[in-house]
């Protein structure tokens, strides 16, 4: 089917108002194939019909299927590795301090350790940083700690990705990107010849939908997020609004961690740098 130039440029302003992600002058080939599809589901004879359908008052199904074709799900367990060594090492016992701290201070048990991770897709960071969580308390018998004290926030714009997450089900494909035989054996199940993430590892993330372009809703504060390989889709404008909004999550000392070719350098200065091992961090001050 033919794309024209004014309807490349159309739909390119179409998915970035949707979800922000920004296509490059020369990725027609990229709408054609994700989008193509999307025109024979709703019987569109071509691209001018189907920005012309989105015109319409009633088109959130549609460009729901859209955000659903465009939007990248690349994802996998323990990505990068050193992030959730780093984690285990150095991040996690200072969080832990925070919250003893915390609990001191106010005398009570109930103040947690809560982490964000946006823009989760199919739910392989959120299990891992679960995982590294689980970890790292049961290495600590003695030092009061609980799964409990660390709920993970887990956000994605796509509805199919947080399907797949919620149901922590996964091909053995997909476990062999990043899950070693120790961990599959600790925390997940063969099931009807997939694996299943343990209900425990599940328990401790909350999956929701979000879309980062539009205002974030009341998510409360954190004192860990991450935001990994996402920013490099988004222009300028939107890197600057999303980690101001990222800052404005943070508590105090808090800290972000985003994907280890992404920087913060001329899109916020309100964060300061600091390296954890091999892995760059920004600390709300």
């Amino acid at each position: 089917m033919q794309l024209s130039h004014d309807a490349f440029l159309a739909i390119c302003r179409i998915v970035h108002d949707l979800c922000g992600i920004v296509i490059a002058a020369d990725k027609q080939y990229l709408i054609k194939s994700r989008l193509e599809p999307v025109l024979h589901k709703n019987h569109l004879p071509s691209y001018e019909a189907l920005v012309e359908r989105l015109k319409l008052p009633n088109s959130l199904t549609i460009q729901d299927q859209i955000v659903e074709a465009i939007t990248t799900k690349e994802t996998s367990f323990n990505r990068d590795s050193h992030p959730f060594e780093e984690l285990k090492r150095s991040i996690l016992p200072e969080l832990a301090a925070r919250l003893f701290e915390r609990k001191m201070s106010t005398g009570l048990a109930y103040p947690r350790c809560r982490i964000w991770c946006a823009a989760v897709a199919t739910g392989q960071e959120a299990y891992s940083l679960a995982m590294t969580i689980s970890d790292f308390v049961a290495a600590r018998p003695m030092g009061g700690l609980s799964i409990d004290d660390f709920p993970i926030l887990a956000t994605d714009i796509s509805q199919q990705a947080l399907a797949v997450a919620r149901d922590g089900q996964y091909t053995a494909a997909e476990l062999g990107r990043g899950i070693g035989a120790e961990q599959r054996e600790k925390y997940l199940k063969p099931k009807d010849g997939a694996w299943v993430i343990q209900p425990a590892i599940r328990r401790m993330v909350e999956f929701r939908r979000i879309n980062l372009v539009h205002p974030l809703p009341d998510l409360g504060t954190f004192d860990l997020i991450l935001c990994r390989n996402i920013l490099i889709y988004f222009d300028e404008t939107l890197r600057r609004r999303l980690c101001q909004n990222f800052y404005s999550a943070l508590n105090p000392k808090g800290l972000l961690m985003i994907g280890a070719a992404e920087s913060l350098y001329g899109v916020s200065d309100a964060f300061k740098l600091e390296h954890f091992g091999r892995t760059v961090v920004y600390r709300k001050p």
